[in-house]
């Protein structure tokens, strides 16, 4: 293999590459980039064995093709300290090496066949989703996902997709996020399968502004995503997802309208007077009027009062207000609607038409 790279488009394929290579590998080709010269195309592979990506390098110059198992930290440190707009890179008694106008590296390589294969994705039952919209998805359902080692099934996003419309939940059993989507599926594909949040990550990053649309197909235990440049395999999570539909209240009488800057610093705000023991603020809500307040003897008292639409009875409820700066960091609406039954039923918060977030009060599980 002999290429000819932009020092700074092939640094910036290792990085998005890196995040899926194994810092501790169980077996030492799991530490490398497979680059592959084929067909006037350079793509770098890498794999965690859970999340796979191919990644096409733009505007490299092919004179040999060939493949090779580079070691991805020490190849991405030098392709960052490099100064030159281009680097040449070659493979030869099972070594890479890599020249600058000033510099020699020659590094040691892997068996290039032993890399796991990436599963191409195929046009069978694959479907199109608009990139904008797919990315507002993860982003407002990803971060509600269960990030311990119990309760598997929850460590991921349940991604549904039917004909006419698609849908991404998380939960991870004290708070759910649900977005929906009206879309056409010409391949009238009809799934329900659970995707790691690191997988869908990684499609985020790959993403670029030439991709209107993202295709996304279901094979055996992986879903693959294809971009302009790139192909993501994300092996599905086991287990069955929970009804969530009957999490999300009904029938709730007390719904208040607020802005959601003046809400979001006021949580802010409060949540600097939390400690661990007194984890939690309190929720006042009466005519026009929202309190939000915490105390914590050992480290005080806040109280914020901001404006709201409301008219009825008093009532409060006390919140983790860590899920509620999550939920408010990863929306854009300038107003926000929350619906309750009671001081002691989950909190139904409404962003936009299609994006709705479910938060247990304190106390409850």
């Amino acid at each position: 293999m002999k290429i000819t790279c932009q020092t700074q488009a092939l640094h910036a394929a290792f990085q998005i590459v890196g995040s899926v290579v194994q810092q501790r590998p169980t077996r030492p080709i799991l530490a490398t980039v497979l680059l592959k010269a084929a067909d006037g195309r350079l793509e770098l592979h890498a794999t965690d064995l859970e999340v796979s990506i191919r990644y096409e390098v733009v505007n490299a110059i092919i004179e040999e093709p060939g493949q090779a198992a580079v070691p991805q930290a020490k190849l991405a440190s030098i392709l960052r300290e490099t100064t030159d707009e281009n680097v040449a890179i070659a493979t030869e008694d099972r070594h890479c090496v890599l020249t600058t106008a000033d510099s020699v590296f020659r590094l040691p390589t892997e068996v290039a066949e032993e890399f796991p294969e990436i599963p191409v994705l195929t046009e069978e039952r694959a479907y199109d989703l608009d990139r904008a919209e797919f990315a507002e998805m993860v982003s407002k359902t990803s971060f509600a996902a269960h990030k311990g080692k119990h309760r598997y099934a929850l460590n991921g996003v349940l991604l549904v997709i039917k004909p006419t419309k698609v849908r991404m939940v998380a939960t991870d059993g004290r708070r759910l996020a649900h977005i929906e989507k009206k879309g056409k599926n010409a391949a009238g594909a009809d799934e329900s399968v659970i995707v790691p949040t690191k997988g869908l990550d990684q499609i985020l990053k790959v993403l670029t502004d030439q991709d209107e649309k993202i295709r996304l197909n279901v094979q055996e235990n992986q879903l693959l995503a294809k971009t302009s440049r790139a192909v993501v395999a994300a092996k599905l999570v086991e287990g069955h997802f929970p009804p969530y539909e009957s999490v999300i209240p009904t029938n709730c009488d007390k719904k208040v309208e607020f802005e959601r800057e003046r809400f979001f610093s006021a949580v802010r705000r409060t949540a600097l007077m939390t400690s661990e023991e007194s984890g939690s603020i309190l929720v006042h809500v009466e005519d026009g009027k929202m309190r939000v307040s915490s105390a914590a003897p050992e480290t005080g008292e806040a109280r914020v009062e901001l404006p709201v639409d409301y008219k009825g009875d008093a009532f409060e409820v006390g919140f983790n207000p860590e899920f509620l700066t999550e939920f408010l960091r990863a929306v854009e609406d300038e107003k926000i609607k929350v619906e309750f039954r009671d001081s002691t039923s989950a909190g139904l918060f409404r962003a936009g038409k299609d994006f709705i977030y479910v938060v247990m009060p304190v106390g409850r599980e």
